[in-house]
């Protein structure tokens, strides 16, 4: 039977393909509609009666497009589908010819249309009408929305997930930004064919499959009613199916569009109802007509918070994620598509119910709420759209009887209103309320209750799916039916007139069916964790009390030994890290107590004395021969302080090491030991001995420089003052010879002497820089042959000015033969017979000043000269 539709669409290829050789088209022979539904008469003008009278046929276009739902031939090549179905109500309703054409694309139809050799295009599903400014669309003929579809197994699959899943989708359609909306990581598998992309999720390939939900409801109720469901329906992207006209046929346009409005949502819902037997959504094809005021109530409440109760099947049940499932999940969903409202879940405990022991505020809408006067005074209901019977619960056995007994332990759930009501009525009966029925079905098949009182509905469910064999339901006789229906909180009258019009709009068989889709839906598991998490937790924590008094003591013990052994394990490790860190210092450190005891210390205090005055070391410090006697004395004015501001307290001393005197920086403190009424002292020093002579050393290389310096100064200021003095003889030569009274002689002597003290001068200035190099370490003498007594006189006559000028008599004298050569430097000469000069006549105010020189032998090539200098002053 799988392969009839490929054989079908086979041999209806294989006609068309004959049939489109010939032309562009193929006309169809009629249109094949056994429907008997009938449609109010249009009301058209004389103008429209007359033009249609004129017209006497209508050509209408359509194309392959067109899905075998929507639109296919039978064996006679008449169209039948749901537009067939809708045509012949045109037909009817004009009263008026239609011819059918089929052409191979939508394109090649709409070219017929604008060439004028058709009248109407009736379109595929499409998101809008095309943008063609010569072409004229009715308002929709059809409106699909898309369709959420998994296996029937997995019903209760969450209708939203961010965990990876597998799409299947026909065409692109919906597009993926649609999708990823409500699943973001979702892998899309485009098909070509709708039968493929619905058998790869019933075979599991496919986790859903999105699309259209007339083509979708259509191919599930051909080939997959035992495997796939629809869960969901998506209010956008919507896809419609137009009448296209030329904008220029202005009456034709107006009779269509009289036509699609005449057609109301019963005369679609039953048009569709021959080919859908789920999914027909042809109810919401025209929008619910609410007032200006309830539209606005939407556009500022479009979240609403649903009061869910997961326990009551197939009522109200939740999936993995919260959201609301079973009949109200799905009544819901089409109110949403209706209004655009959507709901948000809020799951509350089984012991809440029609939100009476809610805050004002927490919620908006209560699915399920089964109506009674009592509780109409504290929220409002939307008009009753189920009933169900009263029935009892009880356990089946081969003697059951269908009536209650004296004596009988009933439940029934507190917020029924049958309590009174059936007390009076079985007064020897002991009612037993509770908070949720379905809670107290397993109760009743423990023997824990003996009956239980439930809607027919919820009975047969929980039976059918939980206890076939175990419990049985019958009828409550005199009793009214439980009417179920939404409840609101007071003071939200439009949102309960909202809810009504859209209940209203659903037709009956559609609730029908609905209920009858989840009461046989397979086993869906429901999660009693909250209905049984108290017991749970009683027993829990009573086995947890009992086992753990048993192992208190044990563990108790077992504390107290492993805490003994991390003290102890942290002490050993205290006193290894102590001796490591105390021997690791390079400097002496020892502890005393207050009896002036070395109780400890580190290896480098061991190490600093010979072996033998190791022992006056460890001598107490009051000992005499202790070479820390001096400390003992000062250690008692120590006081404790905290460890933020502990004071230390430091002296200089010599001690003996056993070799020699060394001099230490010693230091002190004083330490409390907790568990201990006495502190002890830690004591310790540094070797100052090489630092103390180095700061000697360093003191006095500092006076030799500061000693240097000064000498320096001195040397600068006599040189200042020798300077001065040729610079003054020169001075004096050239005041006589800018004079008039001079000789010729006396003229050339002037220059003469001027010039000599001038080489005076220079030679000067050469032992300024004789003396740097002496004292950078450079300076080299330079010896050659020399004639001395000449040399003695120019020098001699250099200063023949200064004396002059102080009337001292300047003479020199020379034992040594003329043009006598030595081997000296002349310039070393020349300087020192310069200073003693100089000196001689600085300190002369009077009389003269003599240089006589002489010639001592010391062997024959070394000799001694010798020059006096004698003055008066």
């Amino acid at each position: 039977m799988k392969f009839l539709p490929y054989i079908f669409l086979l041999c209806c290829g294989l006609w068309s393909t004959i049939s489109f050789a010939d032309g562009d088209y193929i006309e169809y022979r009629g249109i094949s509609s056994n429907n008997r539904v009938t449609l109010d008469p249009l009301r058209l003008s004389n103008k429209e009666l007359r033009w249609l009278a004129s017209k006497k046929n209508l050509v209408i276009a359509v194309h392959k497009s067109q899905t075998a739902t929507l639109l296919h031939t039978d064996s006679q090549q008449r169209i039948r589908g749901i537009n067939a179905d809708y045509l012949s109500l045109l037909k009817r309703a004009l009263n008026i010819k239609l011819t059918l054409r089929e052409y191979a694309d939508h394109q090649k139809a709409m070219d017929a249309l604008e060439d004028g050799e058709v009248d109407i295009v009736l379109s595929h599903l499409v998101a809008s009408p095309p943008l063609n400014d010569d072409i004229a669309a009715t308002n929709p003929l059809i409106i699909t929305f898309p369709a959420l579809v998994t296996t029937l197994h997995d019903s209760m699959r969450p209708l939203t997930s961010s965990k990876p899943v597998n799409i299947a989708r026909v065409a692109n359609y919906p597009p993926d930004e649609v999708i990823h909306q409500s699943f973001p990581k979702a892998t899309i598998i485009s098909f070509t064919n709708l039968y493929q992309a619905l058998a790869s999720v019933s075979a599991g390939q496919n986790d859903y499959f999105i699309g259209s939900n007339i083509i979708t409801s259509s191919m599930i109720s051909r080939y997959f009613t035992h495997s796939l469901n629809v869960v969901k329906y998506y209010n956008s992207p919507r896809q419609y199916n137009f009448l296209l006209t030329r904008k220029d046929s202005i009456v034709l346009n107006e009779v269509l569009n009289r036509f699609v409005d005449a057609l109301t949502n019963e005369v679609r819902y039953e048009v569709s109802q021959n080919w859908l037997d789920t999914g027909n959504l042809a109810f919401l094809n025209k929008p619910l007509e609410l007032t200006e005021h309830e539209k606005q109530w939407i556009k500022q409440h479009p979240d609403l918070k649903v009061l869910e109760n997961p326990y009551s099947p197939p009522y109200s049940m939740t999936d993995e994620t919260g959201s609301v499932r079973g009949v109200m999940g799905d009544i819901l969903n089409i109110i949403t598509l209706q209004t655009g409202l959507n709901f948000s879940p809020i799951t509350v405990s089984h012991n809440i119910h029609a939100g009476t022991q809610l805050n004002p505020g927490g919620w908006d809408i209560l699915p399920a709420a089964i109506y009674s006067e009592d509780r109409e005074n504290n929220v409002s209901f939307a008009e009753a759209f189920i009933t169900t019977p009263y029935v009892f619960v009880m356990q089946k056995a081969p003697d059951s009887e269908q009536t209650l007994k004296k004596g009988m332990k009933v439940a029934i759930p507190y917020y029924y209103e049958l309590h009174s009501q059936l007390k009076e009525m079985y007064p020897e009966v002991e009612w037993i309320k509770v908070d949720n029925a379905s809670a107290a079905f397993h109760k009743v098949k423990e023997g824990e209750l003996d009956a239980l009182v439930a809607t027919q509905l919820n009975s047969r469910y929980m039976i059918d799916h939980y206890y076939p064999n175990e419990l049985y339901h019958f009828l409550i006789p005199g009793v009214q039916n439980a009417s179920l229906s939404f409840a609101f909180p007071r003071g939200e009258p439009e949102l309960k007139d909202i809810i009504n019009k859209a209940l209203n709009a659903i037709p009956p068989s559609e609730v029908l069916r609905l209920t009858e889709k989840w009461i046989k839906m397979p086993n869906v598991t429901i999660d009693t964790w909250d209905l049984y998490s108290e017991q749970f937790y009683i027993v829990t924590t009573l086995s947890v009390l009992l086992v753990g008094s048993s192992l208190l003591w044990g563990f108790y013990l077992l504390r107290s030994v492993r805490r003994r052994k991390v003290i102890q394990g942290d002490l050993e490790n205290q006193i290894s890290f102590r001796k490591a860190l105390s021997d690791s210092l390079p400097n002496p450190t020892y502890v005393v107590n207050w009896q002036g005891n070395v109780i400890s210390h580190n290896s480098a205090f061991e190490h600093y004395f010979t072996a033998d005055y190791y022992k006056n070391a460890m001598l107490p410090l009051e000992n005499s021969e202790s070479p820390f006697k001096d400390v003992f004395s000062n250690t008692h004015e120590v006081t404790a302080e905290t460890k933020e501001n502990r004071t230390i307290y430091t002296q200089v001393f010599e001690i003996d090491n056993g070799i020699e005197k060394r001099c230490i920086n010693h230091w002190h403190t004083l330490c409390n030991l907790p568990a201990s009424e006495h502190a002890v002292y830690i004591c310790g020093w540094q070797d100052i001995t090489e630092t103390r002579d180095l700061i000697h050393a360093l003191e006095v290389e500092r006076n030799k420089a500061i000693n240097a310096t000064v000498a320096k100064s001195q040397f600068l200021a006599t040189m200042s003052h020798e300077i001065r003095t040729p610079i003054s003889s020169i001075m004096g030569f050239l005041e006589l010879l800018s004079g008039s009274g001079l000789s010729k002689e006396q003229r050339v002597e002037a220059i003469s002497l001027a010039y000599a003290t001038g080489q005076s001068l220079l030679g000067l200035i050469g032992e300024i820089l004789d003396v740097d190099k002496i004292e950078s370490g450079n300076y080299q003498l330079q010896p050659q042959w020399v004639d001395i007594p000449t040399l003695v006189q120019n020098t001699c006559h250099s200063f023949a000015a200064i004396a002059a000028s102080k009337s001292i008599a300047l003479s020199c004298s020379s034992t040594l033969p003329e043009r006598y050569l030595v081997k000296i430097d002349p310039q070393a000469f020349k300087q020192v017979l310069s200073n003693l000069l100089s000196n001689a006549l600085k300190f002369t105010t009077e009389g003269a000043v003599k240089i006589t020189t002489s010639l001592g032998h010391i062997d024959d090539n070394h000799a001694v000269i010798k020059m006096t200098i004698m003055d008066s002053g």
